[in-house]
């Protein structure tokens, strides 16, 4: 069984100097040194601008130098699919200069226009390219599918343009001597790879593949698509695939139904937001998940909060029963 890591995701690391002053309270903390995710934000290519970082960082998130689009292995455009790719090179050659084993990917959309990495331009762009799809829209706020939604022939689709196009993926990491781990994504109209069945699937059509799992996205996925949260995690883990878990909390919730008849729109009271809070500031059951993860020997946790993240490390240090330098 690997020795279980746990790294911070730059997303709330702007910067060399923001990752210094992260990696000396982190030294303070636990005694030992702090380790890292190259986040999609990340806008630094080569160790020599970031030094103390070679060796410290274990995996990059794709796009990684930040690029304007995400890649979308789900689109039938040759030119999106050819910048994807090339975007994927691109992380994967970071990846292999910082010394990380692994990049994580978003594998597409069900779209096949490039899809940009700010937030914004990119439900402004979903929005309007999702043409009939509209009409799978469960919750207007954050555009929250149907539960069934995977299951559209849109989906069916680019889910398989997408898994065909992560074999040549696979190939562009393995020749930079890193591997390519999948995550899950949110269950959003155009998003790709929302529930566990789907990762079951791709690491059985391409056993090379590697999977992230996020359990941020996956809780919102479980409230949509009414799977149980740890069952669907042990799922994933039974692949035996999983090399990394992206740690955060959201305060989704899923309200109470005034009756059993199917309805058009979430149960009052429903939240679906992909927060990235705090550990302990919202609903995800984060112990019981880290319980499994730590059980099936996943390797690394990577804490993807946009809070500051030293105290989301100590709550995970605390649930892996570590304690911090003089038992705090």
């Amino acid at each position: 069984m690997p020795e279980l890591r746990v790294a911070c995701s730059t997303v709330s690391l702007r910067g060399a100097d923001a990752v210094a002053a992260y990696a000396s309270a982190y030294r303070a903390a636990f005694a030992g040194e702090a380790l890292f995710e190259l986040s999609y934000e990340w806008e630094i290519d080569s160790p020599e601008q970031a030094p103390g970082l070679r060796g410290a960082v274990v995996s990059v998130h794709a796009p990684c130098p930040r690029s304007a689009h995400f890649p979308n292995l789900g689109s039938r455009d040759p030119s999106v699919r050819r910048a994807s790719l090339e975007d994927i090179r691109r992380s994967a050659e970071t990846a292999a200069a910082f010394g990380a084993g692994f990049v994580v990917l978003h594998p597409g959309y069900t779209l096949d226009v490039a899809v940009p990495v700010d937030s914004s331009r990119r439900f402004a762009v979903l929005a309007r390219h999702a043409g009939g799809e509209d009409r799978y829209v469960w919750s207007r706020e954050g555009s929250i599918c149907t539960p069934g939604y995977c299951e559209t022939a849109a989906c069916r689709l680019h889910r398989e343009e997408a898994t065909a196009n992560l074999a040549e993926a696979l190939r562009i990491c393995e020749s930079e001597g890193v591997e390519l781990a999948v995550e899950n994504l949110n269950p959003r109209v155009t998003y790709l790879f929302q529930l566990p069945a789907e990762l079951v699937h791709v690491v059985h059509v391409l056993p090379q593949l590697r999977l992230c799992v996020d359990l941020g996205h996956l809780w919102i996925s479980s409230l949509v698509h009414g799977f149980d949260f740890v069952s669907g995690l042990r799922d994933i883990l039974a692949t035996g695939r999983v090399v990394s878990a992206h740690v955060h909390d959201n305060d989704s919730r899923l309200g109470t139904r005034v009756s059993e008849r199917v309805v058009d729109a979430p149960p009052d009271g429903s939240r679906f937001g992909d927060d990235h809070l705090a550990i302990g500031r919202g609903n995800v059951p984060i112990a019981a998940a880290v319980h499994q993860l730590k059980r099936a020997g996943v390797g690394t946790l990577v804490i993807e909060t946009l809070d500051p993240p030293l105290e989301s490390v100590r709550r995970l240090m605390r649930m892996l029963g570590h304690a911090a330098a003089g038992g705090g």
